[in-house]
């Protein structure tokens, strides 16, 4: 089924009988566009069920032989990337358009900051400026909730399969092991189904694919609507798979397989807070051995080379999570990176969270400068290229190839882009499939050179796309030559 840009659907499915499960898999399944959340698996009959592929990523799967017939289970309408349900600008102006002012590039927006938590070991321990788990605390304290969904790791949670997965924390204690990013694939089926059946008001940290996920299915679900009381979006770049902190670690000297826990944030002290560390502990050989390493000394960390991410996240649009009711993610802006502590931004949707903030901050508890949304823009401007004029592209190549792809808000073009930076995102793209096979070459023959070998040209290619022209080079160091000899 292909998608016309002007908003319609080409052709109709083949057969009207068909479940939402059978063409949830034909559509966003098959097509690459699945981020694993897990909302599909919850609703009401759901035959699906969320499963790891073999490039270490969640997706959705039939659940058991014979239930995809199940036409009952309206499973498009939960999913971020179907496109059936209410986008995210639908969304959010249901919720927050009454008091809220509207920026295309971010949402709607009440309040802007940047800022970091003075009290406690929230910065320290935190990625950033430790505001999220902050935040998480003070509403659990404040009793405003009685539970926060997010990511912990693996031995706190109920999966041992993985190194980290989504939780409940019931206790502050639990809450502060949610600190740091973790740039790894988790999913929500089974949170979801404990706020199903489990009454209290939980508080749910994720993506902002994620967020979107809550919010359709409140749509439909009541438990849901009634339970989740707040949503706390993570600004994102994109979602890595598994086999990103394996690659990381087998760097380190950690083979696959031997990883037992990973801080993908290791902060380095007087470095910029853009310059931080990798820490890994795992086995090599008898011995359990805990490494850290700049990420600028790693092969294939560079986020713009997209490396084992998600296909889903090249189809996406929303970098700040504009449907949840705070935002907060890092402040990249040199006014803010040269402090290696950390400092968030923060895009807050409502005036309860709002006045907890500025409460905090009078009391000098946390830190908080207002900001212009300009500023929060241009803190994140290399993601929101990437998923406006970078988008469009993308879409209208899946439009000329006649492909299905999921509805987005970004219009298809390829008028944006000059051929360097066409040549750019068709090189992201190839690295972004590539790496996945390549890193599975190099699992195969147990030797990670096998993956260096695979990418580098890729990686050359990409690199030279930014490389300044030989005249130009030539041309600066005569200037600079000249302004030295001038006195100038």
């Amino acid at each position: 089924m292909a998608y016309d840009p002007r908003g319609e659907f080409k052709t109709v499915w083949q057969s009207v009988s068909e479940s939402e499960s059978t063409r949830l898999m034909q559509s966003v399944v098959q097509g690459g566009y699945c981020i694993g959340c897990g909302a599909c698996a919850v609703v009401d009959n759901s035959p699906l069920r969320i499963v790891w592929n073999e490039s270490g990523q969640y997706e959705a799967a039939i659940g058991r032989a014979g239930q995809a017939e199940r036409r009952e289970a309206h499973v498009l309408k939960v999913c971020p990337f179907s496109g059936i349900g209410p986008d995210e600008d639908v969304i959010a102006e249901e919720r927050y358009g009454s008091w809220c002012e509207r920026d295309a590039r971010v949402g709607y927006h009440l309040a802007d900051y940047a800022g970091y938590v003075l009290e406690g070991n929230f910065r320290e321990n935190g990625s950033s400026g430790g505001m999220v788990t902050w935040l998480n605390v003070e509403l659990f304290r404040r009793g405003f909730t009685d539970a926060v969904v997010h990511v912990r790791p693996t031995s706190l949670s109920t999966e041992s399969s993985a190194l980290f997965a989504m939780g409940i924390s019931r206790s502050e204690k639990d809450i502060l092991s949610g600190s740091k990013s973790r740039y790894y694939p988790v999913e929500m089926s089974h949170v979801l189904s404990q706020i199903q059946h489990v009454p209290a008001r939980y508080t749910v940290v994720g993506l902002p694919c994620f967020i979107k996920a809550i919010r359709l299915l409140a749509r439909t679900d009541v438990r849901i609507r009634d339970r989740v009381v707040c949503c706390i979006s993570l600004v994102c770049g994109h979602l890595k798979s598994a086999s990103f902190a394996d690659m990381l670690a087998w760097q380190m000297g950690i083979p696959p397989g031997q990883l037992s826990a990973i801080d993908f944030r290791h902060k380095i002290l007087d470095a910029p807070s853009s310059h931080y560390g990798i820490e890994a502990t795992g086995c090599c050989g008898s011995r359990t051995m805990t490494r850290i390493r700049s990420t600028l000394e790693l092969y294939g960390y560079n986020w713009g080379y997209g490396f084992l991410k998600y296909n889903a996240c090249d189809y996406c649009d929303d970098v700040v999570g504009e449907t949840a009711d705070i935002s907060i993610g890092d402040a990249w802006l040199p006014q803010y990176t040269c402090d290696s502590a950390g400092t968030n931004i923060l895009v807050v949707r409502t005036s309860e969270i709002d006045l907890i903030l500025r409460e905090a901050s009078d009391a000098g508890r946390i830190r908080l400068d207002r900001i212009g949304i300009d500023v929060v823009v241009r803190s994140q401007d290399a993601g929101l290229r990437h998923r406006r004029d970078g988008l469009a592209y993308r879409l209208y190549l899946k439009d000329s190839a006649g492909d299905w792809r999921p509805p987005k808000r970004v219009t298809a073009s390829a008028a944006p882009l000059d051929a360097r930076q066409k040549q750019i995102h068709n090189l992201r793209m190839v690295m972004a499939i590539r790496s996945h096979s390549a890193f599975r070459s190099a699992l195969i023959a147990g030797d990670f050179n096998v993956f260096v070998t695979l990418m580098s040209p890729f990686v050359k290619a990409y690199e030279s796309c930014y490389r300044r022209p030989f005249w130009r080079r030539i041309g600066g160091r005569i200037l600079r030559f000249a302004l030295r000899v001038t006195g100038r």
